[in-house]
């Protein structure tokens, strides 16, 4: 095994070693409160900004929209932003509270999070005629001054306040879950889990969406051979689409099952399925690509109705489908299976008509594969956002696996290299840090800089095909070389043999970081005692060695000394081995 196959986990730091301090020097906080630090807008950065005092007006249909008793800085058009000046004691994860007022949109309006000159994601703002406190999500920030911006993307949106206060550590101390939700699972469905719990949070997995159909012809493996002619290296996870396999006659059999086989049992690679589900027997297609709203007018709420057209059709389809996935299983192999993706945006059919008939068919199809067809080779994924309406989306806790998000957030003919922090522990926290979440999907790969820099922890990347890979305003060969040849970034030569990978946990909880005497505490001690073992004058702690082991390469170096050093000095919050 090489550097990056991961066989053990090690537990988190202590709470009382890791918690952010607020601090107001330097830059005066305008409120400090038992919640946290409270900056005002209007006393911060505008551009193209509008700085308000006791707003009140009327909305299109005639609403009164009151925000007397408070000073406010308003963005409209895309391009304005506001921002404020922050400053923080210690490096580490912080939550951000915005109390906002939206009375323009009665759905919502998304703004753009930056920190630092950093994008950090998108945050929605929902309908609010009246002051409303939102949480932006949970960032990095560094000891010292850190901007936070709220940039216009759809814009309309009046700021009166941010409240920055250290992020809870229930959900910042990522933990990987090996239990599946089917207690049934397969024993390689349940290693393959294993490793992925093992790798969370201390490693990104690497990925690439493949070309969909037949692959038996010249330029079908084209982003494959993208990848290893420019960076020497092939990704540890291939992301394969069922969307030929159909019922009701229209079946086109592209062999994408056989290559999922293949990806599994001779590569040793991960594969993940998606199913762009097209329209079930063609009933309502109105274009090539049924599976969109625009092109077919089939009913999700007539399909989940026992005895019509519309239901003996999509059931036909998951009868056949099922038939697919127990080819796999019958070959040994798991799969990461991700149905109904991105279903709240509403261009799929299977979300146009809102989040309780969707989450009614996932746990149809969850049912369906699971107890009728036994089907346990399946890890199931759902795709999911961070809007106010996204919990209203989510299938349970009973049958999903892993959460992603499908990140396509390059603008200006640019990449974006952000680890969209926020975006990431918003979706942990979803689901109280109980389930792995992944970038499911993306565009540019986050720079593993920003990977490391910004503490997200995402599972893996899988980038779509095409142009979502090779075009420069997406992933420059510089960064996706840098990325599959860094240490943090595991590729499918870095994979262990996922056959044999154990599925027993392996967490040793008395293990922390940096207390090399056992007292609980991290000081000038710990510090003393690692320099005396570097010397040689001590061969061993009272603490297992790995506590020691700071960087998580499997030795105890001058890198190590280096990081406790920087950990008491308070530059870093939590140390390489932990996980961040």
């Amino acid at each position: 095994m090489n550097k990056k196959t991961i066989t053990k986990v090690f537990s988190i730091l202590s709470s009382t070693a890791m918690l952010p301090i607020l601090s107001s020097i330097n830059v005066t906080a305008d409120t400090v409160t038992t919640e946290g630090v409270k900056y005002e807008f209007e006393k911060g950065i505008s551009n193209g900004a509008q700085i308000y005092t006791d707003y009140t007006g009327t909305t299109d249909d005639g609403l009164p929209i009151d925000l007397k008793g408070a000073s406010c800085s308003f963005i409209g058009q895309k391009g304005t932003s506001t921002s404020v000046d922050i400053n923080v004691d210690k490096a580490g994860l912080y939550e951000l509270i915005v109390n906002y007022a939206e009375p323009f949109d009665k759905n919502k309006k998304v703004q753009y999070l930056n920190v630092n000159g950093t994008n950090q994601g998108e945050v929605s703002f929902p309908y609010s005629l009246g002051w409303k406190n939102l949480s932006a999500g949970i960032v990095k920030l560094n000891a010292g001054t850190n901007n936070i911006q709220f940039e216009s993307y759809w814009g309309y949106t009046f700021f009166d306040y941010l409240i920055v206060k250290p992020a809870d550590e229930s959900i910042t101390n990522l933990k990987g879950d090996k239990t599946l939700v089917n207690p049934n699972a397969t024993n390689e469905a349940k290693a393959l889990k294993s490793y992925l719990a093992d790798v969370y949070g201390k490693h990104i997995i690497s990925g690439q969406q493949e070309l969909c159909g037949s692959h038996n012809y010249s330029g079908s493996e084209s982003d494959f051979a993208y990848i290893k002619e420019k960076t020497g290296k092939m990704p540890a996870l291939r992301g394969f689409d069922f969307m030929n396999y159909r019922g009701n006659g229209l079946l086109w059999d592209d062999n994408c099952a056989e290559r999922v086989i293949d990806w599994y049992k001779n590569q040793n690679g991960i594969p993940t399925v998606c199913w762009h589900w097209f329209s079930p027997g063609n009933i309502g297609k109105k274009g090539d690509s049924s599976f969109y709203t625009k092109d077919t007018t089939f009913s999700i709420s007539k399909a989940l109705t026992p005895g019509t057209e519309e239901n003996t059709a999509m059931m036909n389809d998951i009868e056949l489908m099922a038939g697919k996935f127990k080819q796999l299983q019958d070959a040994g192999v798991p799969v990461l299976f991700r149905p109904l993706h991105e279903a709240e945006g509403g261009w799929f059919w299977w979300g146009a008509e809102g989040p309780e008939n969707c989450v009614k068919l996932y746990r149809l199809l969850y049912d369906q594969f699971t107890n009728k067809y036994g089907l346990n080779n399946l890890i199931w994924v759902w795709t999911s956002y961070t809007y106010e309406t996204s919990p209203q989306w989510y299938p349970g806790d009973d049958v999903v696996d892993i959460v992603g998000y499908d990140k396509y957030n390059a603008k200006d003919g640019k990449p974006n290299g952000s680890a969209i922090s926020s975006t990431f522990y918003n979706l942990v926290q979803a689901t109280g840090g109980k389930k792995l979440v992944t970038m499911s999907e993306n565009d540019t790969i986050p720079q593993v800089s920003n990977l490391t820099n910004e503490m997200a922890g995402w599972l893996y990347f899988c980038p779509w095909y095409g142009y979502w890979l090779t075009g420069e305003q997406n992933n420059p060969v510089s960064w996706l070389n840098e990325i599959y040849n860094s240490d943090y970034c595991i590729t499918l030569d870095e994979l262990p043999n996922l056959k044999t990978y154990p599925i027993s946990s392996t967490i040793d909880p008395k293990i922390t970081y940096g207390d090399l005497n056992g007292d609980t505490k991290i000081n000038a001690i710990d510090m003393a005692l690692m320099k005396s073992y570097l010397l040689g004058n001590i061969t061993e702690f009272k603490v297992p060695i790995a506590a020691a082991d700071l960087d998580g390469n499997k030795s105890v170096n001058a890198i190590d000394l280096a990081l406790l050093k920087k950990y008491l000095l308070g530059n870093l919050s939590i140390f390489p081995s932990n996980g961040k």
